[in-house]
């Protein structure tokens, strides 16, 4: 598998590209400058809009580390997803983005989003659940693009050690028996590289949850 990750110098990047690597995916880091590089595989230093879809129609899959986790750094309209939409939608890779925690429903009649719901009071999983909800609109609206989002629980605990045990679940908020809703970074990008290699959950959003 060909992988090329925007934002790959970021901090959640970073572990992606180590762990894609020793999962052997071949991966290229897509930056908009050379600096906090990990992996030893190819760079494309681009800027979002200047990729164009003959570069990326080489990669089975596109992930994108940047425009939900940090959506706050751009404004309406100018996330990475939104500036490589056009492209990415003409090469025919799939788009995986690690998504956020207030995207997922509070429960199995799927009636709220965490979103619109008082569960993120003190949770650390979300960057600001509006606008990650008007992106996440607008992804559903791209019919044809192929995409996926992998959303993390209302924890995404940087310090935490892994343990190497996670399940992957739907677009439900996975919440342990004694009410938690927790997961490592280390054993969430360990789910991303699990996701990649299923290929499941088409057209709609995923979560995990560390065991």
């Amino acid at each position: 598998m060909k992988a090329a990750v925007l934002g790959a110098n970021s901090a959640l990047g970073r572990r992606i590209v180590l762990q894609a690597e020793a999962a052997g995916i071949a991966v290229t880091s897509v930056v908009s400058a050379p600096t906090d590089l990990v992996g030893n595989g190819p760079i494309i230093i681009k800027e979002p809009e200047e990729l164009t879809a003959q570069e990326l129609s080489r990669f089975h899959v596109v992930i994108d580390a940047l425009s939900f986790p940090l959506i706050t750094r751009w404004s309406e309209g100018q996330t990475p997803l939104e500036r490589i939409e056009a492209a990415l939608r003409e090469s025919g890779a799939a788009y995986v983005a690690v998504g956020d925690c207030s995207l997922l429903y509070t429960d199995s009649s799927r009636q709220e989003l965490i979103a619109d719901s008082g569960f993120l009071a003190g949770a650390s999983g979300s960057s600001d659940p509006q606008r990650c909800k008007k992106l996440y609109q607008h992804l559903q609206d791209l019919k044809d693009l192929k995409w996926t989002l992998l959303c993390p629980p209302l924890v995404l605990d940087a310090h935490a050690y892994g343990r190497g045990r996670f399940e992957l679940t739907d677009d439900v908020l996975p919440m342990g028996l004694d009410g938690s809703s927790r997961i490592a970074l280390s054993d969430f990008v360990s789910a991303l590289i699990e996701l990649l290699k299923v290929r499941g959950h088409l057209q709609r959003c995923a979560s995990v949850r560390g065991l």
